[in-house]
This record gives structure tokens, sequence and C-alpha cells, in this order.
């Protein structure tokens, strides 16, 4: 008879985990302590608040720069994220942006399911704000993009990860913010309207920095 502790799964489910620990060596050698289970580790480490945390090495680049080096490495620059990064406008990415060549940027990333509801930009940074971290430079997610892959965004459990930096401005006038994202149709970098009163979905998670 089983305990309660399993009375949630189905003997097909218990049938399968015995399979699978038989053909990883059976559970003699798992009684005896010669075979262990251990959670599978996340793709990044994290730090003492539970989340991940990257470190990254700035290049100096113009934004015509980031955009070959990307394409160059085989990702994708969406219509929009182009336009930030070839902005010549007062809050361009050249301007204001870039990072410093050969600096370290220690970054976190934030799932956007912590803030239960209001999630917006203000209301993500000022979250942020209470673990010591800052808005990122847009230069950072192109570093993001090359960083994390989009398998590993799927292991995380998330969709995007938007850097919530000084928005640029587009052709169009809107404000946006960078992101990476999974669509599934290749490694983008693009980007998104970050206008005042915006939500965010909780599918993603935003980039931060640690200060030095």
């Amino acid at each position: 008879m089983f305990k309660n502790i399993y009375k949630g799964f189905t003997v097909g489910q218990i049938e399968a985990v015995l399979n699978t620990v038989t053909a990883a060596g059976g559970i003699d050698a798992l009684l005896r302590g010669d075979l262990e289970v251990r959670p599978k580790p996340f793709p990044f480490a994290k730090n003492e608040h539970g989340h991940w945390i990257l470190t990254l090495t700035g290049f100096d680049l113009t934004g015509a720069e980031e955009i070959d080096r990307l394409k160059a490495h085989g990702f994708r620059v969406g219509d929009y994220a182009t336009q930030c990064l070839m902005s010549t406008m007062p809050d361009s990415y050249d301007a204001n942006h870039r990072l410093s060549g050969a600096k370290t940027y220690n970054v976190v990333i934030v799932p956007g399911k912590e803030v239960k509801e209001n999630r917006t930009t203000a209301n993500l940074r000022a979250y942020a704000e209470k673990f010591g971290y800052q808005k990122p430079l847009a230069g950072i997610m192109p570093r993001v993009r090359e960083a994390v892959s989009d398998k590993q965004l799927e292991e995380m459990g998330i969709v995007y990860t938007a850097g919530l930096h000084d928005p640029i401005k587009d052709s169009d006038g809107g404000p946006d913010v960078l992101n990476s994202h999974r669509y599934g149709d290749g490694r983008w970098l693009s980007a998104y309207w970050d206008i005042p009163g915006y939500q965010w979905n909780d599918n993603g998670a935003f980039v931060f920095v640690v200060p030095e």
C-alpha cells in the first residue's frame, strides 16, 4: 500500500519512476548510495534572492556594430530593435547606452512572476531596488541575448527577458526597451514599447545590474 505522499500519482507514473531508476542502475544501487537522484540544475547560478546571475563583458560597440556582431553569429534583430540601435536622436543607443570596453557587468534576471500584480516598469524597478539592483544600459541586452539561449530561456520557464533601461524612441516616436525573445523561428533581439502604465506579462523576466 502506497503512503499518502504518493496519493497524487497514478500507479503508471510510479511504475515509470521505478523503470527510470532501474535503467539508471537499479533500486539496489539507489539504496546502497551508489546512485544519486538530484534536481536538474538551472542553466545559471542564483544569488541569495533566488535571481539568476550572469557576468558579462562590455565591448564598447556602436549600435550598428552590435547589429553586425549579432547577425554574424546567427542572431536575428527585429525592426524596432534595429531602429533603437541605429537611432540618432538625443536618447539614442550610441549616445547613452554603449557598454565600456572590457568592463565586467554583474547582471541579474528577475522572474516577472515575483511581482503578482500591477507589473509596470516603474513597479518592477522599485521591486528591484529593494535588492540593491539598478536599471541597466540598453547595451546589456545584446550581451544577454548572446549569453542566454532560447533553450535556456525555456528551461528557466520564461519566454522573454527585457532590459528595463531608459527607453529609446523608435522611428514612430514610441519609447522602446530591448529584449530577447524565443519566438521559435530564430534567436531574436527585439524591442517592446514601454509606455507609462504598460503592464508586463508574467511569463518573462527582467534584467538589472548589480552596482560595483
